[in-house]
């Protein structure tokens, strides 16, 4: 459709040019005059013409309808259909995006398709979490819904929007705007529409840190001091930094640090850590810290530890062990 109106309009171009053209050397008129009647010729408004015709002018003049009344009939009917068309379908596939959104639930809203949020989003993509993105760029939002992303095209700081993304379904959002004033908005209008939402911000200075927390995040999050602190310990302590990185990044080994709840099913209840035997039912995910009942979290658990229904374990391993972990606890 656009390749077709783009030569509908090249034609018709190269009609105009060829008709004001035609009456300067044939008719003698200055440029305007014959662009003039080029217009009026085509666009079969009915005026008269600027100047009498001579003989050879009307021939000019009668090919002229023929084909520039063709032609710009051709160029209107693409135009049209080329707004009309192009317009019902964004109408479809905006009601197709919602209808998808609306049947997301416990899934994390992302607030902006920065720097960040191109990290966040690859990370949702990996470990397969239901997200959808808020991006008021048109550009953006065009592009991510191109590579198949449930995207909301509009203002993260809009209540309507924020609804639009499931808000009160959510599970947890994350807001990564440029402007932290906005962070903020969005922060206190999310924590008042689901008291129960799981809120990450980032923030750019300690000020707005402090201002997102008692807006309501749960956790804040600084680039520019975690950047800090890891370029740091790169000098300070550059052991411990690359054996984190190849725990939790390499490729290799492919080790992640999961969160495991024990259900009230679950074969687990009621065990020490010591009896449970998790290392070898799992093929080698090793507890690494538990959530006491003051929700604090503990390092290195002793072996009598309780298994007991609603228990939140810590474990390190592959992405198989884990799972083996998950059913386990289930």
């Amino acid at each position: 459709m656009y390749k077709r109106l783009l030569i509908s309009l090249l034609l018709l171009f190269i009609i105009i040019c060829t008709g004001t053209f035609g009456y300067v050397l044939i008719e003698k008129w200055r440029f305007f005059d014959s662009l003039y009647m080029t217009v009026i010729t085509i666009g079969t408004v009915g005026f008269h013409e600027v100047m009498p015709l001579s003989y050879s002018g009307k021939i000019f003049t009668i090919w002229l309808i023929v084909f520039g009344i063709g032609v710009g009939g051709y160029a209107l009917a693409n135009l049209s259909a080329f707004i009309i068309e192009g317009h019902i379908r964004n109408v479809f596939r905006s009601r197709k995006m919602q209808k998808r959104i609306n049947q997301l639930n416990n899934h994390i809203i992302v607030c902006g398709y920065g720097r960040t949020g191109v990290v966040i989003i690859n990370e949702f993509v990996k470990s397969k979490s239901p997200f959808v993105i808020v991006e008021i760029n048109t550009d953006l939002a065009e592009e991510l819904k191109t590579n198949g992303f449930l995207v909301l095209e509009g203002d993260a700081t809009d209540d309507e929007i924020l609804e639009q993304a499931g808000v009160h379904r959510a599970a947890g959002l994350v807001t990564t705007l440029p402007n932290d004033a906005d962070n903020v908005y969005v922060t206190l209008t999310a924590r008042g529409m689901n008291p129960k939402l799981r809120i990450v911000s980032r923030a750019i200075d300690d000020l707005s840190s402090r201002k997102l927390m008692r807006a309501g995040a749960d956790k804040v999050i600084s680039p520019y001091a975690i950047a800090g602190k890891r370029m740091a310990n790169l000098f300070i302590k550059p052991g411990i930094v690359d054996f984190l990185d190849v725990m939790t990044q390499s490729e290799e080994f492919e080790l992640k640090i999961e969160e495991v709840r024990i259900e009230k099913t679950s074969a687990l209840i009621n065990k020490r850590l010591r009896e449970s035997n998790i290392k070898g039912e799992t093929g080698g995910a090793t507890i690494i810290g538990y959530l006491d009942t003051d929700e604090k979290i503990m390092i290195n658990p002793p072996g009598d530890l309780l298994l007991h229904d609603g228990l939140i374990l810590y474990a390190l391993g592959t992405n198989e062990q884990i799972q083996r972990l998950l059913d386990l606890a289930k």
